[in-house]
């Protein structure tokens, strides 16, 4: 393995979602916001000494991915952006749209533009009857008249009320638990992957987790690929494994996978791996 690890710095452009490009291309698992830039870092490996983890190299790390045929260079001939009309609003807001559109309200600036590439009928229609009356512009991208994703931005005033209500009632606390801090911090280090352990977690079986895990199931698991979220505010630390997230997560997920920041400790990623 290279002794110079190519690292990300992960910088802010109003979004909190996840999009790794290092070595081979990593398809987008829906959150799409971050843009990363490589970066030779020279830095030693740190140690961890919490037992309830396991280092992962960076061959180890890649090897839970499927190689995919897509080189990620986009197909202009026959492009063509299909505006759908959202004029309808709904009263309530599922786990699945809570999850999604909770940032654009914990955090002033932040403005989610969400990607969903090659859906499953039943992921589309989760996304058309759950999220898209929340959203103000949705669209859908099609490739020679093949429908390839579909964006979603700009939540709806009513919406983000809607989701503040959910987070005063504490509704999904898992969500809570993934934003921790009133702003998420940039920084530069040498990235670091580690496994937890299954069987050191207590899971947390929580009434949303149902829905949270079949959308996952749908939308990820079965096309063999992580469902990829980016908290803020973590550490890694002892009390970590505790968290609602991970023990929530852990009520049906095969294997969570860590991105650290060894430089400061902070967890920049969570890789969720479920049976497909």
């Amino acid at each position: 393995m290279r002794n110079i690890l190519k690292t990300l710095l992960i910088v802010i452009s109003g979004g909190l979602g996840f999009f790794l490009r290092k070595y081979k291309r990593r398809r987008q698992n829906g959150w799409t916001l971050y843009a990363p830039l490589e970066q030779d870092f020279v830095a030693e490996p740190k140690e961890y000494t919490f037992k309830w983890i396991e280092e992962l190299n960076e061959e180890q790390f890649d090897s839970l991915f499927e190689e995919s045929d897509d080189d990620g260079e986009l197909q202009i001939n026959g492009l063509e952006f299909k505006t759908i009309k959202s004029a309808d609003s709904l009263n309530e807001m599922s786990e699945i749209c809570f999850l999604y559109a909770a940032p654009d309200v914990i955090y002033e600036d932040h403005h989610s533009a969400l990607v969903f590439q090659d859906v499953t009928p039943w992921v589309l229609e989760i996304i058309m009857m759950e999220m898209v009356p929340h959203y103000k512009v949705v669209k859908e991208l099609y490739i020679e008249d093949k429908f390839k994703e579909i964006q979603l931005s700009d939540l709806k005033d009513e919406s983000k009320e809607l989701a503040k209500g959910l987070i005063s009632q504490k509704f999904y606390p898992v969500v809570t638990d993934l934003y921790r801090n009133n702003q998420p911090l940039d920084s530069i280090g040498r990235i670091q992957y580690f496994s937890i352990k299954k069987e050191d977690v207590t899971p947390l079986f929580l009434k949303e987790n149902d829905g949270i895990h079949q959308f996952m199931k749908n939308n990820n698991f079965k096309h063999n690929k992580p469902f990829v979220i980016t908290p803020v505010g973590w550490k890694l630390d002892e009390n970590l494994k505790d968290s609602i997230a991970i023990r929530s997560f852990y009520s049906f997920a095969n294997q969570i996978v860590l991105v650290v920041n060894t430089f400061d400790d902070s967890v920049r990623a969570i890789f969720i791996f479920g049976e497909n």
